[in-house]
């Protein structure tokens, strides 16, 4: 009896240790500045995600896609596309935008995480770009082939062709910080160029089953007396 209440207490100081560390909490420190986050987000990582396009500083990032987080930071494929850890402070400020608190910051981590996954899960074209921030529309494959397109009159020399992918990308104000040879990059992608086209055949394989269902409805019910 006495060994079973010591193997017992044993067990019950080993999961409080655990715990104990589990509850640690993760500490910022920013000049006398010392902020401890107790709540952090409970988002992993997601599953690889194949129906999207996602551009990082105008680089075209290969799929699939996952989601993940390093401490405070969302990443996809291993990139940063959000770090919370600067907008953390002990209290909530303005000058723009909300600042993150420790106790909010992990809830907030978590719902753009699960935004993100649910948007490449629905087909989504994202940008994103340094100092988080970013531009979003239709991952339908068909905006991939218009920039491949002017990516490779750009190259030709066509200037008009350039400055359009430019402003296509929103790039304007960022062209310092793009890879050197983005545009030749682009233009040569024939893995981008494959899977924007095999999306965009898949969609009209679709709208054509459609089509023909509704005129088999259609001719069902001009029969109907």
């Amino acid at each position: 009896m006495k060994k079973m209440v010591t193997v017992t207490t044993c067990l019950i100081l080993g999961i409080q240790s655990i715990a104990d560390e589990v509850r640690q909490p993760y500490i910022i420190q920013r000049g006398d500045e010392i902020i401890a986050v107790h709540n952090m987000p409970v988002f992993i990582a997601s599953e690889p995600i194949s129906n999207s396009f996602v551009y990082i500083n105008g680089e075209y990032i290969e799929s699939p896609y996952v989601v993940s987080l390093s401490n405070l930071t969302v990443l996809i494929n291993g990139k940063i596309i959000q770090n919370y850890e600067p907008w953390i402070h002990n209290r909530e400020w303005y000058t723009g935008r909300v600042g993150a608190t420790p106790e909010n910051v992990g809830s907030s981590i978590d719902l753009f995480s699960n935004h993100l996954v649910n948007s490449l899960t629905d087909g989504v074209l994202y940008q994103f770009y340094n100092g988080g921030r970013r531009t979003s529309g239709m991952g339908d494959g068909s905006f991939e082939l218009t920039r491949i397109e002017l990516a490779r009159k750009a190259i030709k020399g066509n200037e008009q062709a350039k400055q359009k992918l430019i402003q296509e990308m929103r790039l304007e104000n960022s062209l310092s910080i793009v890879h050197p040879d983005w545009i030749e990059r682009l233009a040569n992608n024939t893995n981008l160029e494959t899977r924007a086209t095999a999306i965009i055949e898949a969609k009209r394989e679709k709208e054509r089953l459609e089509r023909e269902r509704r005129e088999q409805m259609n001719k069902k019910d001009e029969k109907k007396p």
